[in-house]
């Protein structure tokens, strides 16, 4: 018989009943620990990377956008897996669960099989993305690598998914603290004591994400468990199609921004090739204050998809509010730290073999006191996401981000390349404005959409 424990069912009426505030910091800091430490994983990647070449670096960080972009299939999935699987826990429905979370994995299972298949084809797919030859010639075999490692994280992120559903942060944090820190001696002795190339830090990636694959292979054989996997359960009458419904424009969306965000590059390389490097650097120290915010927002869109599951949506927009002071919050105290910090981070991404290079640590510092000012704005669209998600309006996501690639970043930075004179900070100012904008969006979305479901509530 298929059942949810009695830890789990314990949590469940603690989201629906309890403190707020509480069931919130309970979720969300480890969460916003474990994405904050994901986004050091990504920095010190880059870092490491500077101290190979800088053409190393931006070969990196060109690198990072396309993997999104295939990531984004199986990250997809789970995202509309776990939505369904929020509102099936808020109701309290193991069998809907346990159907919704073995037809995901099948699903991730075939799109890994594909992906195999196009392994021996990487230099001509990169070709024809339109990837620069010299970072074709540097990166073609660390982009191999790194899709090996994405077939993993597709099991991964469902994995995460269900636990962060269940409330279980402190043990994601865990697993992923262990994670990082093997990523991090291995590429510290392939890079710093074996003097090896960026190949060398995909093989310590691929290595590392095995730690969480192991735990998540053990917690899908558990067979009377309601988040486990079982064949007997996959069911795509019925469940394919919603779950489509909710994974593809979460996977459009993200492909959209991973790709808007490859096409900012190559256009950032008009600037010369060691921009890419610097305005990816940049992005990464961003990251050290959003990658906060994605915590909150992940956590924050599983517990609004279980209140809503269970159809009490007062609840659901209180959490919103309280989620929206709590992102803002931590967003003006970011700036300030990261303010102060931005030129000792900027100053080690600037030494390399070669030694210390002055002109790269002034044009991240340069880059990055742009981007910087359009955080406090965005955080407004990690709250926001988090209602969407979990009343599983991934359409409107979609529109948002769309709208912040297309419509706020790439025609910015086009008009600031041809119709005025400034150098490389027109990547800086691209980038603030975005963010502002994105964040503005998204606070008017979130607010029309809980008018709209208030109405609707009424109605039924």
């Amino acid at each position: 018989m298929i059942s949810i424990t009695a830890k789990d069912e314990s949590f469940r009426k603690e989201v629906q009943r309890g403190n707020i505030w509480k069931v919130i910091f309970k979720v969300c800091i480890p969460l916003a620990l474990y994405s904050w430490m994901s986004q050091l994983f990504s920095v010190l990647d880059t870092l490491m990377a500077s101290g190979i070449s800088s053409e190393a670096v931006s070969t990196v960080v060109y690198m990072v956008q396309l993997q999104h972009i295939v990531l984004a299939i199986g990250s997809g999935l789970s995202v509309g897996g776990g939505i369904m699987i929020a509102h099936a826990y808020g109701r309290g429905d193991a069998e809907r669960i346990k159907t919704v979370m073995s037809t995901t994995v099948t699903l991730c299972l075939i799109l890994s099989a594909l992906i195999i298949l196009i392994l021996p084809f990487t230099p001509a797919i990169l070709r024809i993305t339109g990837t620069p030859e010299v970072f074709v010639t540097m990166g073609a075999t660390y982009f191999s690598i790194t899709l090996l490692g994405i077939i993993i994280q597709f099991i991964n992120t469902i994995y995460i998914s269900n636990e962060r559903c269940r409330g279980r942060s402190r043990k994601i944090l865990i697993l992923n603290l262990a994670t990082v820190i093997l990523k991090l001696g291995l590429t510290a002795l392939f890079v710093y004591v074996l003097h090896a190339d960026i190949v060398s830090i995909a093989v310590a990636s691929l290595v590392s994400y095995l730690v969480i694959f192991t735990f998540a292979v053990s917690s899908f054989m558990r067979k009377e468990d309601a988040f486990s996997f079982s064949f007997r359960f996959v069911r795509f009458k019925g469940i394919l199609g919603q779950l489509l419904k909710l994974s593809v424009p979460s996977m459009v969306e993200k492909i959209a921004f991973a790709a808007g965000k490859a096409m900012v590059n190559n256009m950032a390389a008009g600037y010369g090739t060691e921009i890419v490097g610097a305005a990816g650097i940049s992005n990464n120290m961003s990251g050290l204050l959003t990658g906060i915010h994605v915590g909150f927002e992940d956590g924050g869109a599983t517990l609004e998809g279980q209140l809503y599951g269970n159809r009490n949506i007062d609840r659901t927009v209180r959490l919103y509010r309280h989620l929206q002071l709590a992102v803002f919050l931590i967003a003006a105290a970011g700036f300030v730290i990261m303010k102060i910090l931005t030129d000792p981070i900027a100053r080690l991404f600037s030494l390399s073999r070669g030694g210390y290079d002055p002109v790269f640590h002034q044009t991240i510092c340069e880059i990055f006191h742009y981007e910087l000012l359009g955080c406090i704005l965005l955080s407004f669209a990690y709250s926001a996401f988090a209602l969407l998600l979990g009343l599983g309006r991934t359409k409107m996501i979609l529109a948002i981000n769309f709208a912040r690639i297309f419509i706020f970043r790439l025609p910015v930075i086009y008009f600031f390349q041809n119709f005025t004179s400034c150098g490389f900070e027109a990547v800086g100012y691209t980038m603030a404005i975005s963010n502002s904008a994105v964040g503005i969006l998204s606070l008017i979305t979130a607010e029309i959409i809980i008018i709209q479901e208030k109405k609707r509530i009424r109605k039924d």
